[in-house]
């Protein structure tokens, strides 16, 4: 399949099964033996929306495991626009004690049959202007060396195809899941209220029971810069607390919960 084809293809699909259907031919016809769409633009959320063709056991034990919340992947993700193997994020340091998640993940990830994949990132606003985040991640079943052979000639193709693919699901899910009017305010009602995104996520933790040490392990950052997030975000919003905060945030439609 040529990239016209992969293109044209995409900009076909009429609903989120077929445009889920043709990702996958797509996906095969590079040597993939699946893929998963991601949004990642709520942390705090334990099962974001997402869409894919992994299967019920892979998905399954990721939901499971909460792995989202440590996945180094999704987290590098969040800070790229350019694709990315798998291996090329550096997993963290492991102290003593317990093994950090971003292990567990690529343990699982084995266990599945999975050797490698590439990620794909992408950042764009909805039309109230807020910033969304996602991804996609193939999965590659077959040799290592395979892989990198597949990487060296197709990359840039399946980049440009995903730009192609990624807007079509945006524009389907904006009509399918995004328009619920508990979720989607008025423009003014948003714009009045101008959080940035790490005020946002600061909320969002602090809304479900998160302390501030917490919400930094998770978002990784100081403390203090949560602390400085929440200050602001509870000026902004007249708010007395971080809870009065959050819970004004959740009622104007600018966190989930």
């Amino acid at each position: 399949m040529t990239v016209e084809e992969a293109i044209s293809a995409v900009e076909a699909s009429s609903d989120l099964d077929e445009l889920r259907d043709t990702l996958q031919k797509i996906a095969e016809d590079y040597g993939f033996a699946s893929f998963n769409f991601l949004d990642v633009g709520n942390p705090h959320q334990d099962v974001p929306f997402y869409m894919g063709t992994t299967g019920t056991a892979w998905e399954s034990d990721y939901k499971s495991n909460k792995f989202v919340h440590v996945d180094h992947c999704v987290k590098f993700a969040r800070r790229t626009n350019t694709p990315f193997s798998w291996d090329e994020v550096p997993l963290p340091s492991v102290p003593s004690g317990p093994k950090p998640g971003a292990y567990k993940i690529m343990e699982a990830a084995r266990d599945h049959g999975f050797n490698n994949g590439v990620v794909v990132p992408f950042h764009y606003r909805d039309r109230l202007g807020r910033m969304n985040s996602s991804l996609c991640s193939f999965y590659w079943k077959d040799t290592i060396s395979r892989f990198r052979f597949m990487l060296m000639r197709k990359k840039i193709d399946l980049h440009v195809v995903l730009v192609y693919w990624v807007q079509r699901a945006v524009d389907l899910i904006a009509e399918k899941h995004r328009d619920d009017p508990n979720r989607l305010l008025a423009p003014e009602s948003v714009s009045s209220v101008p959080l940035s995104d790490r005020e946002r996520d600061a909320l969002a933790w602090a809304g479900r029971g998160k302390t501030v040490g917490e919400t930094a392990e998770i978002l990784g950052l100081s403390e203090e810069t949560i602390k400085s997030h929440l200050r602001n975000a509870m000026r902004k919003l007249g708010a007395a607390n971080k809870t009065h905060a959050a819970v004004r945030a959740l009622y104007l439609g600018l966190i989930d919960y």
